[in-house]
């Protein structure tokens, strides 16, 4: 049988109404994210289910407050795991997340809880808002080698993953991206600019380490009870700690790098728990067309979760009556 491996986003993936047909439909999908809901109120003093599902706000409308970003990536992800693995009796066997997708990660594999997680976002949060300057990321659709042979990329930008061939990522201050924007219209190059407030994986970042850091203290870390795959060091590891997520927002993305150690062990059978869809978009670029591996996702802009929860379900059995 191949390896189930769930898959977990990070800044950039959310969006209003993220996860609604399942909200509305799915009494553990919902009830998950309201037992997390309260956590958060006591420490928020304001909901982020009310927030995100709020019908003043639409899908398409920018979301992009950090201080509700980061509980609701790890809330709606970790609901979502929640009910694959309670409802659907699908355990996965491997956990692999990206930026912020490290956290729900950890909390899927029982490396950490996690409500002391969510605090620690929250938290994580308003420090970011206060110490670091405003800025963002951007994903292009050209040669990496464009970073190194073009000046305005390479001295006001930081190279942050390589997706694929033909797509990259950049973080930069606010100022360089509204410049490095200007010059990709002027070339007619294809991009698009993440709803991201902040530089992550970036050196503009730094003044924010030891108080981040400290976000962590009261968080008690446990060895992984499912393997944790990791996308900053692209290898299988057995603990984690306070630096280690701090080199998950800081670090460069090695999300790629991560899938193709997966796919040396075998045929894996991914399940992308994000919102958005974007793991399963990356590995459609990322396996090579002779993999064996399957991919799937459930949540996307587009909606249609329980539909694609049933075909999860489909391809899963016919996997397992091939085996």
């Amino acid at each position: 049988m191949p390896a189930i491996v769930f898959l977990f986003a990070g800044q950039g993936c959310q969006y209003y109404n993220m996860g609604a047909e399942l909200f509305n439909t799915n009494v553990h999908f919902r009830n998950t994210l309201l037992t997390l809901d309260k956590e958060v109120r006591k420490m928020m003093g304001a909901s982020v289910v009310e927030y995100i599902y709020d019908k003043y706000h639409h899908r398409e409308d920018t979301f992009d407050d950090i201080r509700f970003t980061n509980p609701a990536i790890f809330m709606v992800q970790y609901a979502m795991a929640r009910y694959l693995q309670e409802e659907m009796h699908m355990r996965p066997d491997c956990v692999l997340g990206s930026n912020l997708g490290e956290t729900v990660a950890a909390a899927v594999s029982g490396a950490v809880r996690p409500v002391d997680m969510l605090y620690a976002l929250i938290e994580q949060a308003r420090i970011i808002e206060q110490q670091c300057c405003k800025g963002g990321m951007i994903t292009i659709l050209g040669d990496p080698a464009m970073y190194d042979s073009i000046p305005l990329l390479r001295d006001n930008a930081a190279i942050i993953a390589v997706n694929y061939e033909g797509h990259f990522t950049l973080s930069a201050s606010q100022g360089a991206l509204i410049a490095i924007q200007a010059y990709l219209d002027g070339k007619g190059l294809p991009y698009s600019v993440l709803p991201v407030k902040y530089p992550f994986h970036n050196l503009l970042l730094d003044s924010a380490r030891d108080q981040f850091l400290n976000t962590l203290r009261h968080v008690g870390f446990a060895q992984p009870l499912i393997t944790f795959f990791s996308g900053v060091q692209a290898r299988q590891i057995s603990k984690v700690d306070a630096t280690y997520f701090w080199d998950a927002v800081r670090e460069p993305i090695r999300f790629t790098a991560a899938v193709n150690q997966l796919e040396e062990s075998g045929p894996c059978f991914y399940v992308d728990c994000s919102p958005s869809g974007s793991c399963n978009h990356l590995l459609t670029k990322i396996l090579s067309p002779s993999s064996s591996s399957t991919r799937h996702m459930i949540m996307n802009p587009f909606g249609q979760e329980l539909k694609n929860l049933k075909l999860l379900v489909q391809q899963r059995q016919a996997l397992s009556l091939y085996s």
